[in-house]
């Protein structure tokens, strides 16, 4: 049952992900804005650079989970899957405030 929620919830943050770089290469694209978290990318990166910085940021925070759940703590495995459900949140809400910033030009 653990495998197939963690990766429920993977796919989910890659998708969360999927919207936020959609989002972002639209508001660059448009001018109204520059990407904040610049960290490995810069301010205006491409759809792949955004990409490869974040699906590799999603897949270490489900790492913890898959290792402490090999490792026989299930209840410490679900506590840990937050971890990438809170990524995929934040791509949402990166991927709102691109929204929020097009609708306002």
């Amino acid at each position: 049952m653990f495998l197939e929620i963690a990766a429920v919830v993977f796919v989910a943050a890659i998708g969360c992900n999927i919207y936020d770089t959609y989002m972002t290469e639209k508001g660059l694209k448009a001018g109204v804005a520059v990407e904040s978290f610049s960290w490995l990318v810069g301010t205006k990166p491409t759809a792949l650079a955004l990409s490869l910085r974040d699906w590799t940021i999603i897949a270490l925070t489900c790492v913890p989970a898959l290792v402490v759940s090999h490792l026989g703590n299930p209840g410490l495995a679900y506590g840990l899957l937050a971890a990438p459900a809170a990524v995929g949140a934040k791509h949402i809400q990166g991927g709102l405030e691109w929204r929020t910033l097009l609708q306002k030009k």
